[in-house]
């Protein structure tokens, strides 16, 4: 079994597959090459990262310089490539490391033929994890062609969480929204949104990557390998159809929004427009009343005041009639 205290988190591990779920750690120094067909598989996984996992990557010679290439490259596009000699992938995987935001994809790369697989990345991903966790056990993947299948399973499981989670919050947060239109809902709405954007900008390739892969396997792959990559491949169609779903929903929820906000602002302009025109006539007459020269009407009289106060409730009666007559409210 794997020691407990081997971890696939350093610069470069090497795991010996016993064909009956288990695995034993290997050293680099009893590690000289590819294992051969009476031998048992091997798993090698380095960070990419690490001077030392790049000096044995390079010091090797029965891999092709391509692939090498490949598994410490930093573009992280998800794609497929079969080779007379074994099989290239590059995948995704949901970012659930504590503190990250699922969105930021980890990159894993592998190589794999029926003897050996060689996987490269630079931060922890879970996927990876549970298989040697699944090693540990006892009940983890007992040849390449298993190992390839579990990880893309567990590539797609971890997809589906997010994503559920993300429809979830989108639902409730599309509930709150309805009844209380809050500058934090709409803050936590756009960033969903944008989630949902930049999931589906790396669900896509990776679900050409897979259909790729099972339009043009290598040969060691066999048909129920193909349909349980086939099951991966649905679920990926799903997850990009949710996430439509979400941005899609998220548009129409946003504009609710910006409608109902128009339609307050328009209110309030409307209110805000009566007011003005009740107190266009009374502001005209009271500067009028208020120059300073002579011939006020009503300057000397002692009951001049009081009857510009009775003019002016005059005038303000009249002005409320004639907008309930235009039925302006």
């Amino acid at each position: 079994m794997v020691e407990p205290d081997m971890s696939i988190n350093q610069p470069l591990q090497i795991i010996s597959l016993d064909k009956k779920g288990g695995g034993a750690a290997v050293g680099l120094a009893d590690f000289t090459g590819v294992p051969g067909s009476d031998e048992s598989p091997c798993w090698v996984h380095l960070d990419y990262s690490q001077s030392a996992a790049l000096e044995w990557l390079n010091g090797i010679d029965w891999l092709d310089p391509i692939i090498k290439a490949n598994l410490s490259d930093d573009d992280t596009r998800p794609r497929s490539l079969a080779l007379p000699d074994g099989l290239f992938l590059s995948l995704r995987g949901v970012n659930l490391n504590p503190g990250s935001d699922p969105e930021d994809m980890i990159a894993v790369r592998m190589w794999a033929n029926e003897r050996c697989i060689i996987t490269s990345n630079r931060r922890k991903l879970l996927s990876l994890e549970d298989i040697r966790t699944s090693l540990e056990r006892g009940k983890g993947p007992g040849s390449t062609r298993q190992f390839v299948t579990l990880l893309i399973e567990g590539l797609a499981l971890r997809a589906e969480t997010v994503v559920e989670q993300i429809e979830n919050d989108f639902e409730m947060l599309e509930d709150r929204l309805i009844t209380d239109d809050e500058p934090e809902s709409r803050a936590l709405l756009a960033q969903l949104r944008r989630q949902a954007i930049r999931l589906k900008r790396f669900f896509m390739p990776q679900r050409a990557a897979l259909e790729h892969l099972v339009s043009d396997p290598p040969g060691w792959l066999t048909k129920r390998d193909k349909l349980h990559i086939k099951e991966s491949i649905n679920k990926f169609n799903r997850y990009v159809e949710e996430l439509d779903s979400i941005r899609d929903r998220a548009i129409v929820v946003q504009e609710e929004i910006l409608s109902k906000l128009s339609e307050t602002l328009n209110k309030r302009m409307y209110t805000l427009s009566l007011v003005a025109t009740l107190f266009l006539p009374l502001g005209f007459l009271t500067g009028l009343l208020g120059i300073n020269v002579g011939g006020i009407p009503g300057a000397e009289n002692p009951y001049g005041f009081l009857a510009i106060c009775i003019g002016i409730v005059a005038v303000s009666i009249g002005m409320i009639a004639l907008l309930k007559f235009k039925k302006w409210f």
